[in-house]
């Protein structure tokens, strides 16, 4: 078990340190009373320290609820412009979108997420799951193809992904089905935007979350290959100027009329709280016991010893009172 134990202080060790040292100046008169003392102030450091192990019968109680929640998230260069808060903005709108859906797991814990993220073609990234450090990893692990492997944006190709795993969570009859579309809702490679409407039976709740500003954004991305951060330019007349993406109102409402859910801009995640609330009137909540993979508490085992030194120290005082 020692090399699968770790340690996660309470405080800092170095204010510990001080804070026992102080403790040990203050010395007892006798022999015994200073052990006694030494003891105490070895467990508490003990404690402090809140060692753990590694275990795969960690004990949780967890919340599940009876919902299917999908989220589609752009995943093309555009979403790299820099316009998310404001005009003169320097955040991302794929940063922004990845909070968002952190945003949304955390209100809606015990729900069953899948993740699609759509770029030259469109990606089950996630399958329906409750496991929330899966669901983040999945999530933190998706960036934009480099200009010179997309190929434009293009919204429809996400479609028949999503209508497949709308329609597996219909059939699974357990659960009401929701959807949060994140996209600036550009489509870049001169495709005009298909009816999703045929898609949208069982779609209970959710959004179309838009991204960016209508005066929009320059992009920039991290090539891996060359080791660089790379403006993106607009290559279509010489010389090249620095691209601009602008957010799509049109699209986003169409997709918004198509699926029967509400657009909201995002400036902030805390723009969803009121469409959350409506999804959690739908749902049922109830927990579960279960056992996880995880790091089990050990500090509990200094913490008796310690509570019988300190009592036994009590009833000496009140003896000599």
């Amino acid at each position: 078990m020692g090399s699968n134990i770790t340690f996660n202080p309470i405080i800092p060790i170095w204010l510990m340190a001080i804070i026992c040292v102080a403790l040990l100046a203050i010395k007892r008169k006798g022999v015994m009373p200073y052990v006694r003392q030494v003891l105490i102030v070895i467990l508490l450091f003990a404690i402090n320290l809140r060692p753990m192990y590694i275990s795969d019968e960690i004990k949780v109680i967890r919340q599940k609820l009876n919902c299917y929640c999908i989220i589609v998230l752009d995943d093309t260069l555009s979403m790299m412009a820099e316009d998310y808060d404001g005009e003169d903005g320097k955040n991302t709108r794929m940063d922004a979108a990845k909070a968002d859906i952190e945003y949304i797991t955390k209100n809606l814990v015990g729900a069953k997420f899948c993740i699609i993220d759509f770029n030259n073609d469109a990606n089950l990234i996630c399958p329906f799951t409750d496991d929330s450090k899966y669901i983040k990893d999945s999530v933190d692990a998706i960036y934009p193809l480099v200009d010179y492997h997309a190929t434009g944006t293009n919204i429809n190709c996400c479609k028949n992904l999503l209508g497949q795993m709308i329609n597996d969570a219909k059939l699974l009859n357990d659960g009401h089905v929701v959807v949060f579309f994140l996209t600036d809702g550009e489509n870049t490679d001169d495709h005009r935007l298909d009816n999703f409407s045929d898609i949208a039976d069982g779609i209970e709740g959710g959004a179309i979350m838009g991204y960016g500003t209508e005066k929009g954004g320059q992009m920039h991305y991290f090539d891996e290959l060359h080791n660089e951060t790379v403006l993106v330019e607009d290559k279509r007349d010489y010389p090249y100027k620095p691209a601009v993406s602008k957010i799509d109102i049109k699209n986003l409402k169409s997709l918004s009329l198509d699926l029967g859910l509400e657009y909201i801009h995002m400036d902030e995640s805390e723009d969803l709280d009121e469409n959350l609330a409506k999804i959690m009137q739908l749902l049922d909540a109830e927990t579960e016991e279960t056992t996880e993979y995880g790091y089990a508490d050990v500090y509990f085992w200094f913490v008796i010893p310690l509570a019988v030194l300190v009592a036994y120290e009590f009833i000496s005082v009140k003896r000599r009172t």
